[in-house]
């Protein structure tokens, strides 16, 4: 009996010693975790790989790339460390294998290989990542906050490349598409199309075989492997690393180059934009000439316009979503309204105007052009070279100048005593405000071609009366004092401030300032 108690004593010790083992090796490494995890970082990869084929038991792991480029570096290993080539000697985005065969062979593959390698490095007296019976180091729910930044190949770092791989002749370099008889990727000279027409944001998978790569494996896998050949033949190249592409830093530090060459892909200089159903094009309103080469130099790229869907030689090129949406940035409206509260200059006007106010017919034929739609009926297409010859006298029939008011027009000062008490009624500089307004919109062609009338302007202040060189007093829509009965109207004493100050503060103005009331430099005079 003494004898089997002694057993069980010891056997309770080595059962307590093995738990706080346990518990002990897996704090340690949720402590180098969180130490790993303490700054925000950008090289963060998540492995999910087996949730396409089940559900996960635990969260995923957050595989920090560059942390491990590095380490492997210090050792004089390379990528091909984790990545097998493929039999072109390209190598595979995947670890340690070029497909993914079944959920266990995947998790073998990554559990072997992983604490394997984090085994032999402490074998090795080295510092190392988590090891077996440290689950929760690898598989955490709270991995580092991302600093990741999105890339796009713009206008100047799409001509770097084009400059870098051999020219404009070169483009399949990055360009290709899918010979359907050859079974394989083939140049297709003279209609390259952006990468997202075939590579969407996941992988296309038929019959259970992966046609299509990806947008993100396909770049990663043309776009590291290139650089990184390239800097094998000590020639000029991108990163390799997340953070050389994927960081604020990196990409501020980023050559542009000014005024790039154009890139031409068969977009016309000028066309008509109109409305498209089932492939036919709609003549119930007039199409929209667009001045197409004037705005590529406004924008970033191709995608700040459209969504990437159809073909360089087809008759329509798909835009993104509706082009009165103010809240759509690759649509007409939205794009000229955050140009508006870029500029000062026509933010002080444009941020107090009311947004949910119908536009008047007059409007819309600032943009349709009701006789061009001849060519649209029946759902006639015209031809591409009538099409962008109408298009290009259109727009450069357009009057681009800022319409002016004569002096005598506009009073030289306005005096606001309305609400005068403690102070001094207000006198406001009318005409040289103005004239200020309209100097700084000359020249501006946007500005130039929606300010056609004398008095538009005028509306950026009186905003609720029709546009006139007489317009009503503000007391006229707004009471002394607030007026319950009209919650969407303030009083007059907020409506001034509002406007003065608002307009003041969107206009980026520092004398006066929004805030300056009564001294030098600011509006009210106190009484004495």
């Amino acid at each position: 009996m003494e004898k089997g108690r002694r057993l069980l004593f010891w056997a309770g010790i080595l059962f307590v010693f093995a738990v706080t083992s346990i518990v002990s090796i897996e704090a340690q490494g949720l402590e180098a975790q969180a130490k790993a995890v303490s700054e925000a970082r950008v090289d963060a990869v998540t492995i999910d790989t087996l949730a396409k084929f089940e559900k996960l038991e635990l969260p995923v792991v957050t595989f920090y790339h560059d942390q491990h480029t590095e380490a492997l570096a210090k050792q004089g290993k390379d990528c091909a460390s984790c990545h097998e080539k493929d039999a072109d000697g390209k190598l595979s985005i995947k670890f340690k294998s070029l497909v993914d065969e079944d959920p266990d062979t995947i998790k073998t593959i990554y559990h072997n290989q992983c604490i394997g390698c984090h085994k032999d490095m402490v074998s090795a007296g080295q510092k190392s990542g988590p090891l077996d019976g440290q689950c929760r180091s690898c598989h955490t729910k709270n991995p580092a906050a991302s600093e990741w930044q999105p890339i796009s190949l713009d206008k100047s770092l799409h001509f770097r490349h084009v400059r870098g791989t051999g020219g404009d002749e070169k483009c399949q370099t990055c360009h290709h598409t899918y010979d359907e008889a050859a079974k394989e990727l083939v140049a297709d000279k003279g209609k390259e199309q952006n990468c997202r027409n075939c590579h969407m944001e996941q992988d296309r998978v038929v019959n259970e075989e992966l046609t299509v790569r990806s947008y993100a494996m396909a770049s990663h896998e043309k776009c590291v492997t290139c650089h990184m050949e390239y800097t094998a033949k000590k020639k000029a190249s991108g990163p390799a690393k997340c953070a050389g592409c994927h960081s604020a830093a990196s990409q501020a530090e980023m050559k542009v180059v000014e005024n790039p060459e154009r890139l031409m892909r068969g977009q016309p200089d000028h066309t008509l934009l109109v409305t498209v159903k089932d492939g036919k094009p709609q003549a119930n309103m007039g199409p929209v000439p667009f001045d197409h080469k004037g705005h590529e130099e406004y924008v970033k790229d191709c995608r700040s316009c459209h969504v990437g869907e159809g073909s360089m030689d087809g008759k329509f090129f798909e835009l993104a979503g509706d082009m009165h949406l103010k809240t759509n940035m690759q649509g007409c409206v939205g794009c000229h309204k955050a140009k508006q509260e870029e500029k000062p200059v026509c933010a002080g006007c444009h941020s107090q105007m009311r947004e949910t106010k119908a536009p008047s017919k007059d409007s819309c034929a600032k943009c349709h052009v009701e006789s061009a739609k001849e060519l649209y009926v029946d759902g006639m297409i015209p031809e591409k070279e009538i099409e962008e010859a109408v298009a290009a006298e259109l727009v450069s029939s357009r009057d681009k100048t800022v319409m002016t008011i004569t002096d005598a027009d506009i009073p030289e000062e306005i005096v606001i005593g309305a609400l005068s008490d403690q102070y001094e009624p207000s006198k406001f500089p009318h005409r040289k405000i103005v004239k200020k307004l309209i100097a700084d919109m000359q020249g501006d062609n946007m500005a130039g071609y929606f300010h056609g009338q004398d008095t538009l302007m005028c509306s950026g202040c009186h905003h609720n009366s029709p546009a006139s060189k007489t317009p009503p007093k503000c007391a006229s829509c707004h009471n002394k004092p607030f007026d319950p009965a009209k919650p969407d109207v303030p009083g007059l004493k907020a409506a001034y401030h509002g406007q003065c100050m608002g307009c003041h503060t969107a206009m980026q103005l520092e004398k006066p300032s929004n805030t300056t009331c009564s001294d030098a430099e600011g509006c009210h005079v106190k009484k004495k």
